[in-house]
């Protein structure tokens, strides 16, 4: 009988904690994050030099299409970046101008973009890169030339005499 009784006991308070457990107020659709693809320049590789681009050149990525596309991010050592995004059927071709002042410098680029499967932007997506920024010839500087590099002419005049003097 001791058994019977243990079994049962048992049985009560695995139901009971079993039904405790579901609570339908607290369900919440699935966070999907945002996903960043074809990034040009592409992302480095381990053991692969950090790639270069020009100063002042463009970027480009792609973003999920269940990302909102007005929450898209980048920034670049802390210099937000100006987007111009164009909103695709299934994703959001996403290009920017790296800014003059990081020229001949590295740079990683952060960005983020906030999904539209969850409400108040609960699920944030991150991503990024590092490139390394050229320097840019500056226009109006006058190249010098160290006269050493430069060949003198030699002067080849020769004297000549003349046997009628």
């Amino acid at each position: 009988m001791k058994i019977i009784k243990s079994i049962g006991i048992l049985a009560v308070v695995c139901f009971s904690t079993s039904s405790f457990a579901y609570n339908a107020g607290s369900v919440e659709s699935s966070c999907k994050l945002p996903k960043f693809a074809s990034l040009i320049p592409e992302v480095r590789q381990k053991g692969d030099p950090v790639p270069e681009v020009d100063a002042e050149s463009d970027i480009e990525f792609t973003v999920s299409g269940y990302a909102d596309h007005t929450s898209i991010v980048a920034v670049a050592k802390n210099e937000p970046l100006e987007l111009r995004v164009i909103n695709k059927s299934s994703f959001h071709h996403v290009t920017a101008t790296l800014p003059a002042s990081l020229n001949g410098k590295y740079a990683r680029i952060d960005i983020k973009a906030v999904s539209t499967t969850t409400p108040n932007g609960a699920c944030t997506g991150k991503g990024g890169f590092l490139v390394k920024i050229r320097e840019a010839a500056k226009s109006g500087e006058a190249v010098e030339t160290n006269k050493a590099d430069v060949a003198q002419p030699e002067d080849k005049s020769v004297a000549t005499s003349s046997a009628d003097d």
